[in-house]
């Protein structure tokens, strides 16, 4: 079988080799939209990266609602995998992959259908709008690749292997950088290019992703018949992966409408808060990392019945992340001038993006451990509960608090920026409660597993 088994060994050792390659996919997975972010900012102007920004902020609504349909592919697999149920797993493969991409055409339809709509909801400055429409229509195409990319990185996350995905993205992540130099800086495309340069590399990580799994042991063998889709596994697929696309599309429609808040302060403001949330996007990748891989080892430790392993894997997960995170924390306390302008070259858009960071930056210590219990959560097969914690974060705590404090007199961003480390701790305490407040058996046994 592709993979590891996350079953044995130490785990402490499992652990890092295993998040060390989804750390560094994450990295470059969150440069696509960084390097896009920082050439538009060296080769044009605010109204580029307000574009850039806003685009994107429409894009996560649809990447969300993949990725969460993943991650819930990732928990089946890897409880499939810790059991060592074969044929089970070679049924949830092909169900994964005759799934994601008719969700991946699905949402490349609604999202050409209510672009501009979007758009006009998240009040897009006129002088960004026509670029905002180009960047998202063209990345709109990439979804297709985006949900493949995704589907295959959570089949083999899953499976034990998180090395593949780094190859993947590596390649696409080089590809995007080179074409954003030409489509950006030489041919002056401006968003336009960001986003012809990002589809382009996106579609090629999917080809060398069926290039890595064509040359291993892979438990199909890409003959249309090997794409069928079994009811039973779908119904499973689905009970663990509509919570986490449910609770994704609720953490980005929270986050569209903060950025119609933002937006309606102008495109200088808007222009900052992407620049910001770029770094945070940074920020809080190790957490992202960490958390995809306590869920995947949890998985198979659920599905092999090692529940005290799980357990432990939780533990040294949690002090690892946050220990990193503490670290990223005082960087951008000490420097935050610096963070911000990495992205960004006009003073104005500096000085208001430090603004919205001095509340914000805290919560990269918060979104560490918050992400870290949720992994772990989802791991066990419990993505109903985090779709609820997340639900409550985004649209019970973040989104009023920022509109509150939008709402005072003479509100800048550095009010605003309050609302997002406010969220995680609610997020956080509400997954304590959870580990601490249930009972050891439904805890740990997760329901994704079906009857043998």
């Amino acid at each position: 079988m592709i993979g590891t088994d996350l079953t044995k060994g130490n785990v402490t050792k499992t652990l890092m080799r295993f998040t060390l390659p989804f750390l560094v996919a994450n990295v470059l997975h969150t440069l696509y939209g960084i390097v896009d972010l920082y050439i538009v900012g060296q080769y044009a102007d605010a109204t580029q990266i307000s574009a850039v920004a806003i685009g994107t902020g429409v894009l996560f609504l649809f990447n969300g609602l993949l990725m969460g349909m993943s991650t819930g592919g990732t928990v089946a697999v890897g409880q499939m995998a810790g059991s060592r149920r074969e044929k089970d797993l070679s049924e949830t493969i092909s169900t994964i992959f005759g799934l994601i991409p008719l969700l991946s055409i699905a949402m490349l339809a609604i999202g050409f259908a209510l672009r501009v709509p979007f758009l006009r909801l998240l009040n897009c400055p006129e002088e960004s709008f026509a670029s905002a429409d180009a960047y998202v229509s063209i990345c709109l195409v990439g979804l297709i690749f985006t949900g493949l990319y995704n589907a295959i990185a959570a089949v083999l996350r899953g499976m034990g292997d998180s090395k593949g995905p780094t190859i993947f993205v590596s390649a696409s992540c080089l590809c995007n950088i080179v074409g954003d130099i030409i489509c950006v800086g030489s041919l002056k495309m401006g968003a336009a290019g960001a986003a012809l340069a990002t589809t382009v590399s996106q579609g090629i990580s999917v080809l060398i992703g069926y290039v890595y799994l064509r040359r291993r042991n892979f438990p199909i063998d890409f003959r249309p018949s090997s794409f069928r889709i079994h009811k039973d596994k779908l119904r499973m697929l689905l009970r663990l992966g509509i919570p986490t696309a449910f609770q994704e599309a609720m953490t980005s429609v929270s986050f569209l409408a903060l950025e119609a808040i933002i937006n309606a302060m102008g495109y200088i403001a808007a222009a900052a808060a992407g620049v910001v949330d770029r770094v945070f996007n940074v920020s809080i990748v190790p957490a992202i990392a960490f958390s995809g891989a306590i869920s995947a080892m949890v998985a198979q430790n659920t599905g092999a019945g090692e529940y005290r392993r799980a357990r432990k894997c939780l533990g040294i997960g949690l002090a690892l992340c946050t220990a990193v995170a503490a670290v990223i924390l005082v960087v951008m306390v000490l420097f935050p001038a610096q963070v911000v302008g990495c992205f960004a070259k006009e003073a104005e858009v500096v000085r208001q993006g430090v603004e919205y960071l001095t509340y914000y930056r805290y919560d990269c210590l918060l979104c560490a451990m918050a992400f870290c219990v949720n992994g772990y959560i989802n791991g066990t097969g419990h993505t109903r509960w985090t779709m609820v914690v997340n639900i409550v974060a985004s649209l019970g705590v973040r989104l009023p608090v920022m509109w509150a404090l939008s709402r005072m007199a003479g509100a800048t961003l550095r009010q605003i920026g309050l609302g997002f480390p406010t969220a995680s701790l609610v997020q956080l305490a509400m997954g304590m409660l959870f580990l601490f407040c249930s009972k050891y058996e439904r805890s740990h046994r997760g329901p994704a597993l079906p009857e043998r």
